[in-house]
Order: structure tokens, then C-alpha cells, then sequence
């Protein structure tokens, strides 16, 4: 039987806001990466033209074994190989010398091999619905990858974040969605090039309890609190002083801080979902600074 991987559309616009994130933070050394390659998913047709293939996509197919062939494509840069019932990368894997996206979420895999550290061009690595995986093996490997930018571990029903996490030093983007987090830990605050961070789909989540953390990142641009039953929004928010885009739709929020207006740098403020009062929303709005746009399109419906 598949595994099935939860939340297929958010995992989808991940990997979308990913590959996007990919193309703005990598150097493009010739004007053919301005366009994503072509995807393969059928690997007949992909070892018709091994040197085309750039992205394969072989999720949700069942595999149980890693298929030898993979390594027959040399100019392999992204994989997909989630949903199925794989146990084991193989140690080879390092040969795949440019790849920069690897997915392996809704698999059995529990360890990784040594030689992943190896990847020196991955740049995205997804490891999401992974209960089992054994993360005091798994992170020491991969955070020997300086390439490294966006991890994510969503619905790894994680209690709390692994201490490890404060040495990927170079991480840009982090989803830890769907985990009973009940605070955001302090080690996430040694991620000094940390830009986006998602903690949606977290009931557990002490929002009061997590500002003292939050409040340290000085590089974070965009954070994700969708679908977290939270009632309410502490003042200190707008001293999280360099966020641009705040994401609280489908919440329980009745009300919002004022304070929101002192955020010097803030774009984009989206609380579609929330039981907040038309009439309270309407002069929030005229009180927001004219630089920042609110997303009230779909107002909360009982």
C-alpha cells in the first residue's frame, strides 16, 4: 500500500516556493537555468535521453528499492522520490554531483548514508512524514552540506526541534508544520541567515510563550502561523523587526495588535479565516500605514 503523504497540496507548494527561492538565491551561470528543465516521470523515457534529464519525478510509484538506473543521469538536479516504501538510500547516492533537490517525505526511510554530506550542490531536501526517521543520525549528516538552504521536516511528529538544528548555519527556509511544538526553541535563533519560517498546522503552539525566541531573528523576512487555533496576537510582534510578510489566516484571532503598525518593514499582513469583526477590520485597515497591504478576501464564515 502507498504511502500517503499528508497536506499533497501544500507539499506541492513548497516545492513551487522552493524551486522559486532556488532561482533568486543561486547564481545563474548561463542563461538556459533561467528556465526550469524539462520533468521527467517515467523512467523509460528517461533513459531514452539520460543527458536531457535534470528532473526526474518518480513519487507515489510504489518503489521499494532505490532503482539503480537514477545514476545513469549525470546532469540529475532535482528528485522525487516521496511517497514510497524505500528503507535505504544507497551510498552512491554521492555521485549524483549536481544535484540540488532531493524529496524523499512518506518513505521508510529512517537513516541516511554517510556519503550524503557529500552533496555538495543540494540545496533543498524535503524529509517530511518521517515519524520514524532517526534524527540524531540524520542531521549531523546533511548540516555538512554548506549548500543546504531549505529544509523540511513537516509532520515528523516532532515534541521539539532536535538541538542539532543550530548548526546549519547557512539555512534560509524551515518547515516545521504539523509537529506539537509548543514553543519556538531558542537553538533556532543561532540560524542567522534564517528567512522563512513555517509553524502552521501546530495546535500546541504557545505563541505568548514563543515571542522571547522569535523576537531574536534578525533576518527572518517571512513567517507562517496558518491554522494554529491561536485567540491572540502579543504586542511585542512588531519586534520581530525585520518580517515582511505575516501569515495568520485560519486562526480564532477576534482582534490585532496595534502594534502591528509599528513593524517597520512589514509588506504583507494575511488574516483570511479569522473571526475578526467587519467593522473592526475596516478601521484596522485605515490604521495600517498605506505600505501594508492585508489580505481580508475571505472573511471568516460561522
Amino acid at each position: 500500500m502507498k504511502r500517503q503523504i499528508k497536506n499533497r497540496s501544500l507539499t506541492d507548494n513548497f516545492i513551487g516556493s522552493c524551486l522559486i527561492l532556488f532561482l533568486v538565491i543561486a547564481p545563474v551561470k548561463n542563461d538556459a537555468w533561467a528556465q526550469l528543465p524539462k520533468k521527467f516521470d517515467n523512467l523509460a523515457q528517461a533513459l531514452a535521453a539520460p543527458e536531457e534529464v535534470e528532473w526526474l519525478d518518480l513519487k507515489d510509484r510504489d518503489l521499494e528499492e532505490f532503482p539503480e538506473v537514477i545514476f545513469q543521469f549525470k546532469n540529475l538536479r532535482f528528485l522525487d522520490l516521496s511517497g514510497n516504501r524505500l528503507a535505504n538510500l544507497p551510498e552512491e547516492i554521492s555521485t549524483l554531483s549536481k544535484l540540488m533537490y532531493l524529496d524523499i517525505s512518506g518513505t521508510s526511510i529512517r537513516k541516511v548514508p554517510e556519503s550524503m554530506g557529500d552533496l555538495s550542490t543540494l540545496n533543498t531536501i524535503h524529509l517530511a512524514n518521517l515519524p520514524q526517521l532517526d534524527f540524531e543520525q540524520v542531521l549531523p549528516v546533511i548540516s555538512q552540506i554548506a549548500s543546504l538552504k531549505v529544509l523540511d521536516l513537516k509532520y515528523d511528529n516532532l515534541q521539539e526541534v532536535p538541538a542539532f538544528i543550530q548548526f546549519f548555519k547557512h539555512l534560509e527556509v524551515l518547515d516545521l508544520s504539523g509537529n506539537p511544538l509548543e514553543t519556538v526553541p531558542q537553538e533556532l535563533t543561532k540560524l542567522q541567515n534564517l528567512r522563512i519560517l513555517y509553524l502552521n498546522d501546530d495546535n500546541a503552539l504557545d505563541l505568548a510563550r514563543s515571542m522571547d525566541a522569535l523576537v531574536k531573528f534578525d533576518q527572518l523576512r517571512e513567517l507562517h502561523l496558518e491554522n494554529n487555533e491561536i485567540s491572540n496576537i502579543p504586542e511585542e510582534i512588531y519586534e520581530i523587526r525585520s518580517l515582511e510578510y505575516l501569515y495568520l489566516n485560519q486562526n480564532k484571532l477576534q482582534v490585532l495588535p496595534l502594534s502591528m503598525g509599528k513593524m517597520p518593514n512589514l509588506k504583507y499582513l494575511d488574516v483570511y479565516g479569522n473571526p475578526i469583526p467587519d467593522i473592526f477590520l475596516d478601521e484596522y485597515q485605515k490604521f495600517l500605514p498605506p505600505s501594508i497591504k492585508i489580505n481580508i478576501w475571505n472573511r471568516y464564515k460561522k
